[in-house]
């Protein structure tokens, strides 16, 4: 499975992706907008994108081996090393598995990191 799918929306990424990437994705989709209500979904490089105040948040993706939340901020991947109780992070991305969907205490902590840094670059 590649990384990216041809889609137009994001409903239509996870409606192509197999099971069980599809439904863990969803899970962690519907997580994120829990804590971030008013963020936009969008399709960027052939893959989901949720946008707080115009900026890309994180994304998510998954490959034949897993599911990846994208941090899209090299600093905030080290800031947050160390700090989380699942998954793991290599370059910006953290990786966990679709058996294994991120739970909504490790999802705070990435978004609050990363709308932090948004915030800041918007100040």
């Amino acid at each position: 499975m590649a990384r990216g799918v041809d889609a137009s929306t994001v409903d239509e990424y996870l409606g192509a992706m197999e099971e069980p990437f599809a439904g863990a994705l969803r899970i962690v989709r519907d997580r994120i907008l829990e804590l971030v209500p008013d963020a936009e979904q969008v399709i960027s490089y052939r893959v989901p994108i949720f946008k707080y105040r115009g900026k890309g948040l994180v994304g998510l993706s998954a490959t034949a081996k897993e599911c990846s939340l994208l941090l899209m901020s090299p600093p905030a991947a080290e800031a947050l090393a160390g700090r989380l109780t699942e998954g793991s992070i290599s370059g910006a991305t953290l990786h966990f598995s679709a058996e294994s969907p991120l739970t909504l205490e490790t999802l705070r902590t990435v978004i609050e990191q990363r709308t932090a840094e948004v915030d800041a670059q918007l100040a």
